[in-house]
């Protein structure tokens, strides 16, 4: 049951999503000028995503006992989770310092480099094309405004 908790978890929040994207569908909508999509379509798409992830995650066989999972939970509180959670309150507190795309690209290749246990080239790569698919996906695909920093980027 404990190696299937992050997808439990994960499953947790996409329903709790789900209830959101209803809530914003049937409070908000009627009177806000979203675009044909708007963030409840988008927040529902998503907590789909997320159901199924963590449906497959809690579902999937166990690792074999000589391996290294970084979901391992038989420490509490796991320490990648509460790393996790710090470098998160960092790039929410850094987004309107020094702007979505420089926050966004720390807080990738500080993942990468020290739960993802890569390089520091291939993490600052990796964090690099993260940032790029993300800007284009919520610049142009979604067509949100992202915010800048001071110096305009």
């Amino acid at each position: 049951m404990v190696k299937r908790f992050p997808g439990i978890l994960f499953v947790l929040f996409g329903i709790l999503s789900s209830f959101d994207s209803w809530r914003i569908t049937t409070l908000v909508r009627p009177t806000a000028n979203f675009d044909s999509v708007g963030p409840d379509r988008y927040l529902a798409i998503l907590s789909g995503l997320m159901i199924l992830l963590g449906l497959a995650l809690a579902l999937r066989p166990p690792a074999e006992s000589g391996t290294a999972d970084w979901s391992d939970l038989r420490r509490w509180p796991p320490a990648d989770y509460l790393i996790v959670a710090a470098i998160l309150a960092l790039f929410i507190g850094a987004i309107s310092i020094i702007g979505f795309s420089f926050s966004c690209f720390l807080f990738f290749a500080v993942l990468y480099r020290f739960l993802g246990k890569l390089s520091l080239l291939r993490s600052l790569s990796y964090a690099a094309l993260t940032t790029v698919f993300l800007y284009v996906t919520f610049l142009y695909f979604a067509d949100m405004s992202l915010p800048v920093s001071f110096l305009g980027v």
